[in-house]
């Protein structure tokens, strides 16, 4: 099967603007555009491509020349040429295209030779003789050339945008660092010194994993992925910050009074026969509270060393209660109650209480209108047992 070659000859086709033309194929070989004119327009013409059929070859070289490029289709055989102009070398190309891209005052060598010859053009109606052979005179090579480095090997060649020539040294082909991979990695590292910059830093890894998926010619994914693992350590770290410290409050001793001292006017001598329609007690808590002449509401909470009874302070002429209060025993012994003023039912009902350990109280409270029913839930208090000055005592969690 005939082989093909593909070669860019360095020249822009009319109407071409040159750093347009530079930009665009600088992106299309995946280059800096100052790494671009060095290594491939200011050595050009040279091959680009090597061992396609021609199918191929001319369907890629459609592709350069919609590009702004001239490019050319050769045959491709064993028999390489390159050019030295202006003291650099340029190619290789096949030899039979030499004589359609050399100039007058250019050299030019056999791929693996070690012989510069001059080249004459030959005009139209002259014969052509054959190219002489590395054995002839001629000037010798410039120190350190190698002829025989080929920038091209045959076999299967992907799909445009062309590679760079193998001799190109190997920082031409790595495509640059993205700087937002490396902003994302240096904010998650701040984000661990000051974690309120955390969620910040987290979102500014995502944007640019997501920036560099929609490049693949950049690099950074390693930068971009260490920034998220970083700043999202930061921020577990920023969330998990230690629960408020209940403020101790000095233990204050509160005996219970006769529940007849808080009744109204109206409701005097009625707390003895209120006392006999109470709920039975059910432990030595709720006995305790029933000596001093409080209305059990039957609804109580134990979560282990710590017993919530809810009670009556206040009744009214018909034994019903009118406010309430929360009372708090531990090892048995009453250590005071949860609210600071009992709870008018008049005004506030208590709609909840739950001890979520036997050092947590929380209490929901809601505010009522006038109209009988008409409260919604807006106050929800934190309440600590915890040692005091003088023995066990509670405070409010801000």
């Amino acid at each position: 099967m005939d082989h093909r070659c593909l070669v860019l000859s360095g020249r822009l086709l009319d109407g071409q603007d040159p750093a347009t033309v530079h930009a665009r194929m600088a992106a299309a070989f995946g280059m800096e555009l100052s790494g671009f004119r060095d290594r491939v327009f200011e050595r050009a013409p040279l091959i680009i491509r090597r061992g396609l059929d021609t199918a191929t070859a001319e369907a890629q070289a459609t592709q350069l020349r919609d590009m702004g490029v001239e490019a050319d289709v050769w045959p491709d055989g064993n028999a390489l040429v390159w050019l030295r102009r202006d003291q650099q070398i340029r190619g290789p190309l096949p030899e039979p295209a030499l004589a359609h891209y050399a100039r007058p005052g250019d050299q030019w060598c056999h791929d693996g030779g070690q012989q510069w010859f001059a080249w004459h053009p030959v005009p139209n109606d002259v014969a052509v003789p054959p190219l002489p052979t590395g054995e002839d005179a001629g000037p010798s090579a410039p120190p350190g050339f190698d002829g025989a480095t080929s920038l091209h090997a045959a076999g299967e060649i992907p799909p445009m945008p062309p590679p760079l020539p193998a001799s190109a040294p190997a920082a031409a082909l790595k495509p640059p660092l993205s700087s937002l991979a490396v902003v994302a990695a240096l904010f998650g590292l701040l984000a661990l010194l000051w974690r309120p910059l955390a969620p910040v830093a987290v979102l500014l890894a995502l944007g640019a994993l997501v920036y560099l998926y929609r490049r693949p010619l950049l690099r950074g994914r390693a930068y971009a992925v260490a920034a998220l693992l970083v700043s999202g350590t930061a921020l577990f770290l920023w969330m998990q910050r230690p629960a408020p410290v209940p403020v101790a409050q000095p233990y204050v001793p509160r005996p219970l009074q006769p529940l007849a001292a808080n009744a109204p006017a109206s409701a005097a001598g009625t707390p003895v026969q209120c006392i006999a329609s109470t709920a039975a007690p059910q432990n030595d808590e709720d006995r305790f509270l029933l000596t001093g002449q409080r209305l059990l509401t039957g609804r109580a909470q134990r979560k282990g060393d710590t017993y919530v009874a809810e009670a009556a302070v206040t009744v009214d002429s018909q034994c019903q209660p009118s406010a309430l209060q929360l009372y708090v025993f531990h090892h048995g012994v009453f250590i005071g109650t949860a609210l600071e003023t009992a709870v008018s039912l008049a005004t506030t009902r208590l709609t909840d209480f739950d001890l979520s350990d036997d050092q947590h109280l929380r209490i929901t409270l809601a505010q009522c209108t006038s109209q009988p029913g008409d409260c919604a839930a807006t106050t929800v208090k934190q309440i600590a047992v915890m040692p005091g000055g003088g023995g066990w005592t509670l405070g409010e969690v801000k």
